[in-house]
């Protein structure tokens, strides 16, 4: 996203039958939380923590039909001075009922003027919405055509008592965890500011070696702090696995609603020979479960590009999940 910001141009707009209006922190957490399985870049600290490293606009909207809430969007508008505005949505909008196909059509229709007001405006738009015909045909008929192919990513309701989640592993990947559990590596959450700040680092470093797809340690930073880091329980918490002193691998988990999102990993030799991150998904769902989040996004999957990362996500039994593609 480009560094300038333009303002948001309108407050609402009004659809058929109901009406689009600006957001505000408080209801739109009550209502993201009520939404169940909701994408980490339709969450508040998310959207925050993109404007501040990037400098886009989150422009947050509630989506009225006959008086209640039916839909949640955040749009990010960006400036640059040979294209214009540049909006984008990624995963939205979150919709909070089951609506009929005229309904939604009206409620995109809504979310669309919310997110690109102007005809200049350019806009691209990954919808919340599954793959196929018909969701080829309603975005078409909003006059945006498909540029990217659907997204496709794991989600594993965590909900069900912890053995009834272990009897739906994968049962290669159950083995793994049992290797990794009698190999003895210990898990350890990173709740000290300096232990997350170290796993954070060793992340990027990671990244940046194996040229990984995944979110900068900058963003999880961020959002660490806006979400009130060590002094609190923060969205975004990390755990690392051990042998002996060593650390050997480590994930990142953002909370968001009553959902997570597998947002970040990283290992080396040893951890690939023990398994840890095996155990490393296992125990963080243990926590999360305990803190009361009832849904974990994998994050995306690529059986093409990244057959073996879409294997391991793949074993812990969840739901594949494939979203319609980006529109422009």
């Amino acid at each position: 996203m480009m560094a300038a910001m333009v303002p948001d141009p309108i407050e609402s707009s009004s659809i058929r039958t109901g009406a689009v209006r600006a957001a505000v922190f408080g209801e739109w957490e009550e209502l993201f939380a009520g939404a169940g399985r909701s994408p980490l870049e339709q969450s508040w600290h998310y959207g925050d923590a993109v404007a501040a490293l990037h400098g886009a606009r989150a422009g947050r909207h509630i989506v009225d039909l006959d008086g209640r809430p039916v839909a949640l969007v955040q749009a990010f508008r960006s400036w640059d001075w040979r294209l214009g505005s540049i909006n984008r949505i990624v995963r939205g909008p979150v919709w909070l009922e089951d609506l009929s196909a005229d309904q939604r059509t009206d409620v995109l229709g809504a979310v669309k003027q919310a997110a690109a007001p102007r005809v200049t405006d350019l806009l691209f738009w990954l919808p919340d919405l599954p793959d196929g015909a018909a969701s080829e045909a309603l975005m078409k008929g909003l006059g945006l055509r498909r540029m990217v192919t659907g997204y496709a990513t794991v989600w594993l309701d965590i909900r069900p008592a912890e053995d009834l989640l272990r009897a739906g592993l994968n049962g290669n990947w159950r083995n793994a965890l049992v290797a990794a559990e009698k190999a003895g590596v210990r898990i350890r959450p990173a709740n000290a500011e300096r232990t997350f700040e170290v796993a954070v680092t060793a992340y990027d470093a990671f990244r940046k070696r194996h040229r990984y797809i995944g979110p900068p340690g900058d963003v999880i930073r961020e959002i660490h702090r806006l979400s009130g880091g060590s002094k609190k329980e923060s969205a975004a918490r990390v755990w690392i696995a051990l042998t002996g002193n060593v650390a050997i691998a480590g994930i990142a988990m953002i909370r968001h609603g009553a959902s997570a999102t597998y947002a970040a990993a990283w290992t080396g030799d040893e951890g690939r020979r023990l398994n840890a991150h095996n155990l490393l998904l296992w125990r963080a769902v243990g926590d999360l479960r305990k803190s009361g989040t009832q849904w974990l996004d994998l994050g995306g999957i690529d059986t093409q590009t990244s057959p073996g990362i879409a294997r391991f996500k793949l074993g812990l039994g969840g739901e594949v999940v494939i979203q319609s593609g980006t529109y422009f």
